[in-house]
C-alpha cells in the first residue's frame, strides 16, 4: 500500500517564507516606534500639554497600522509590545518622561494599541484582501492615519489651553493639642516615614521644610531628593491655619503639571487635633476622567508621607 507522504508546512518548503515574515516583524516594530515617538513630540504644545489625541488616538492609529504592515497577524501583538517598550525607554533615558509618568499612561495606551490592532486586522481582512489593489489601499491608509492625527490635534489644541485646576485634599487626626501639631507643620528639621510605592518607584521624596519668617511674606523652602519648592505665606494664623503660594518648583520632569497653593488647617476634635492638608496643582493632561484620579494619587502619596511623619513624632512628644 502507497503511503501518503507527511503534510507539509508551505513555511518550511519556501526558504523565503521565514525571511519574509522577519522583515514584517522588523517593519512592524518600526512602524510603531515611528507613530510613538513621533506622536509624543508633534502631538503636544510647547507647554507640555498632552491630550486625547496623545493618549487615545495615537495609540488607536499605532496599533491600526502595525496590524496593515505586519506579515503574520499572530506577530502584530508582539510587535506591538516591542515598539512601546522601545518608545518608552527611549523616553526615560532622554529624560523626556518619568517612570511614574510611563506607568500610568500605560493601560490608557494599551488599550488604544489593542483596539487598533483589531481595527487593523478587520481592514485587512475584510477590505484589503478583497481588494484588486491591496497594495495601493494599504499605502493610501497609512498616509491617511497620521493625517488624520494633524487634524484632530489640530482642532483639540483650543481646549488644551486652558490648564486644569485640581485640589486634593488629606485629613490626620492626632492624639495631640493644636499647638503641638502647629509646631511640627511650620518648619520640618527633617522627614522619615515609610515610602509609598510610588516614592519607591520615582515620585520626588521630601527631606526638609525651611522656615524664613513667620508672617504673612515669609518663605518657606520645601526640600526633596530631587530638587525644591519654594513656597510664600499668604495667611499665616497660628495655630490655625497656614496658607502657601507656590513661588518656584526645581523638581525634574512633569512638565505638564504645575503647583499652584497649599494649605494647612487645624481643628479641634474633642481632646484629638485634626490636620488638614490641601494641594492645588495645575494640570495639562487630558482626559481629565483618566488623569484626575492619577494625579490624586500623587499628590495623596505626598501627604500621607508628610503626614506619617509628623505623627510620628507626636507620638514621640506625648
Amino acid at each position: 500500500m502507497a503511503t501518503q507522504p507527511p503534510s507539509e508546512n508551505p513555511e518550511t518548503l519556501d526558504p523565503a517564507a521565514k525571511p519574509t515574515a522577519l522583515k514584517g516583524v522588523v517593519i512592524g516594530m518600526l512602524t510603531g516606534v515611528a507613530f510613538g515617538l513621533g506622536g509624543f513630540l508633534f502631538l503636544r504644545d510647547e507647554k507640555g500639554a498632552m491630550g486625547s489625541v496623545l493618549f487615545l488616538m495615537l495609540p488607536i492609529a499605532a496599533g491600526f497600522a502595525v496590524a496593515l504592515v505586519t506579515s503574520r497577524p499572530e506577530l502584530v501583538n508582539a510587535c506591538l509590545i516591542v515598539a512601546t517598550l522601545l518608545c518608552f525607554a527611549i523616553l526615560l533615558i532622554i529624560g523626556a518622561e518619568g517612570i511614574v509618568c510611563v506607568l500610568m499612561a500605560s493601560p490608557l495606551i494599551a488599550g488604544g494599541l489593542l483596539l487598533g490592532a483589531v481595527c487593523g486586522r478587520f481592514f485587512k481582512r475584510y477590505v484589503l484582501d478583497k481588494s484588486g489593489t491591496p497594495g495601493t489601499l494599504k499605502i493610501l491608509a497609512l498616509l491617511l492615519t497620521p493625517l488624520f492625527l494633524i487634524g484632530a490635534n489640530y482642532l483639540e489644541e483650543p481646549h488644551r489651553r486652558t490648564p486644569r485646576e485640581e485640589t486634593f485634599v488629606t485629613t490626620l487626626t492626632v492624639d495631640a493639642t493644636p499647638e503641638s501639631v502647629w509646631e511640627q507643620i511650620k518648619r520640618v528639621d527633617s522627614i522619615s516615614a515609610d515610602k509609598p510605592f510610588l516614592m519607591k518607584i520615582g515620585l520626588p521624596v521630601p527631606v526638609s521644610c525651611v522656615l524664613e519668617g513667620e508672617a504673612v511674606g515669609g518663605r518657606r523652602t520645601c526640600y526633596f531628593d530631587s530638587g525644591y519648592i519654594e513656597e510664600r505665606i499668604v495667611e499665616w494664623n497660628p495655630p490655625v491655619s497656614m496658607k502657601l503660594e507656590i513661588v518656584a518648583v526645581t523638581l525634574p520632569g512633569r512638565h505638564w503639571l504645575g503647583f499652584k497653593g497649599a494649605s494647612y488647617e487645624i481643628q479641634r476634635d474633642g481632646d484629638k487635633t485634626r490636620l488638614i492638608r490641601r494641594t492645588t496643582i495645575i494640570s495639562r493632561l487630558y482626559p481629565a476622567w483618566y488623569w484626575r484620579p492619577l494625579e490624586g494619587l500623587g499628590v495623596q502619596a505626598e501627604h500621607e508621607y508628610l503626614f506619617a511623619d509628623v505623627a510620628r513624632k507626636l507620638s514621640k512628644r506625648e
